[in-house]
């Protein structure tokens, strides 16, 4: 019986040391393709992704010096759609290893990444054949394709019917106003309110404005009078909205204008902070200097 015993913890000892020996990362383990992986969080008795199946992540990735991406500073949810490995030992056969609130970091060729799975013509400068990435991953969410595709149409048809809300409300605006100027070919409204006799403006030009911005209700939105400083910035650098560049190349300095700007001239289907998505905006603008 002693013997037998000792036979099983050595036979037992000699795995751990054949296991140790060939693992080339500590604390990783390594599947049959190659893949290296350790889970710091796993539901292991919780269903893992199919493929086909939209997994929202939380995802950070890069070389052991440097971070290459990570999604935390995406203004969005990071989703992807699992498929089947596109190599041995890539990141997807990690995926299909987890369930939702699994955390787990992974390590595997760079060059195979980027090639196979980022479809990239040439690698990153700091990549090479013998380069490693290394990935953290939390999986948040896994949605079956069919859910997603329903979700997607049903907020497909949402944002048709508030674009709809809005083009019906711009049309009674202009109805009710009796506003007669034509919009531009992008659908600018713009009314010259008083005309200006100094430098023109200019795409390219750094210039600043005075802005009043209301909703077509008249609730005002923001103001640079009510913060006594004008907003300084270079037309055509998109540091503004579309409405705004197209807008203020039509003024001289000291000229006044009323401008309605449709939300694809603005924050389109997004929005920004206090304003909604599909908003028509109204701005009343002054040009006070141009560089």
């Amino acid at each position: 019986m002693k013997r037998s015993v000792l036979g099983s913890v050595l036979v037992l000892l000699t795995v751990v040391l054949l296991y140790s020996c060939g693992s080339k990362y500590k604390g990783y383990k390594e599947t049959e393709s190659g893949l290296f992986y350790k889970f710091h969080v796993q539901n292991a008795d919780s269903a893992k992704p199919q493929l086909g199946d939209i997994l929202t992540l939380n995802l950070k990735y890069g070389t052991k010096d440097s971070t290459l991406e990570d999604t935390k500073k995406y203004p969005f949810p990071f989703r992807l759609n699992l498929l089947a490995p596109q190599f041995k030992g890539d990141i997807y056969e990690g995926l299909s290893m987890m369930a939702s609130g699994d955390s787990a970091s992974f390590i595997m060729k760079a060059d195979s990444f980027f090639y196979k799975i980022a479809r990239m013509p040439q690698l990153p400068k700091i990549i090479d054949s013998t380069t490693v990435l290394y990935f953290d991953i939390k999986l948040v969410h896994i949605q079956p394709k069919a859910a997603f595709e329903k979700e997607q149409k049903e907020m497909q048809e949402k944002m048709m019917n508030m674009k709809k809300l809005e083009e019906d409300s711009l049309a009674n605006y202009i109805s009710a106003n009796k506003i007669k100027v034509k919009p531009t070919e992008s659908g600018l409204y713009f009314t010259e309110t008083k005309k200006g006799t100094g430098a023109q403006a200019e795409m390219g030009k750094s210039v600043k404005v005075h802005y009043t911005g209301t909703f077509l209700d008249g609730k005002k939105f923001d103001s640079s009078l009510d913060k006594g400083k004008p907003l300084e910035f270079q037309i055509g650098s998109g540091q503004v909205i579309p409405g705004w560049d197209e807008a203020v190349v039509k003024m001289k300095v000291g000229g006044k204008s009323h401008v309605i700007i449709p939300s694809k001239l603005a924050y389109r289907e997004r929005g920004n902070g206090p304003i909604p998505p599909f908003t028509t905006l109204i701005f009343d603008l002054e040009l006070l200097d141009v560089k």
